[in-house]
């Protein structure tokens, strides 16, 4: 079991390096509802991400006999490839990184408790997060596991995904009020720095899971 975990920590921390769940969380905690809005928004990225660890688990994830390493090295490494290209397309792009706020970030400012769950719904499917997570899985297949191994590596993966709400959260409520002036000062930064985050994580872990996956498949 340690070794699974030890394999799937590059995609533990890139499930917990998502600045539009943690800039979405923030701003809906700053809500007329806060804590209804942020706990929709949450549970959208739950369920759908819940819904891809189902379905890989029924697809045999806890069976070592249906994915083979190679074929898990293969999507870490085309997921890394994809990474790397998304991120160097926006880093070329003539435009400057400027920090223009999201049309989905001014959707969330009038968020009800549903619009916030749809609003994540979408985000979540349209998320680099979806390519980790298929990954992180890939990996469980491939280790070997048994089932209990299989639903604790999945849970895992889960877990990281949902520490982006989990922490606002968490401060909010130990902090209560006095969070706010915290959390805005988080959003703001996430909004100048919008672009130049995602060009970073998108560059970083392309690099990570490339080098990893080209490595893994010579040697």
């Amino acid at each position: 079991m340690g070794d699974l975990v030890l394999l799937l920590i590059p995609e533990m921390i890139g499930l917990i390096i998502t600045p539009a769940a943690v800039a979405g969380c923030v701003l809906l905690l700053q809500s007329n509802n806060p804590m209804r809005n942020a706990l929709s928004f949450a549970g959208a990225f739950l369920f759908v991400y819940s819904m891809i660890g189902l379905a890989a688990l029924i697809g045999g994830a806890g069976d070592p006999s249906t994915t083979s390493r190679t074929f898990s090295h293969w999507i870490g490494l085309v997921v890394g490839l994809l990474f790397l290209a998304v991120g160097l397309a926006q880093l070329l792009q003539r435009k400057k990184l400027l920090a223009e706020k999201p049309n989905w970030m001014i959707e969330l400012e009038k968020a009800t408790p549903r619009r916030a769950f749809l609003i994540g719904l979408l985000l979540a499917n349209l998320n680099p997060n979806l390519f980790i997570m298929m990954s992180g899985l890939s990996i469980i297949a491939s280790s070997g596991p048994t089932w209990a191994q299989a639903l604790v590596g999945t849970a895992l993966l889960l877990l990281a995904a949902m520490v982006d709400f989990l922490v606002p959260i968490g401060a909010y409520v130990a902090l209560g009020a006095r969070a706010r002036r915290g959390l805005d000062a988080v959003k703001s930064w996430m909004v100048r720095r919008n672009k130049e985050l995602g060009v970073a994580v998108f560059l970083g872990f392309g690099a990570l899971f490339t080098i990893r996956g080209a490595l893994a498949l010579v040697s």
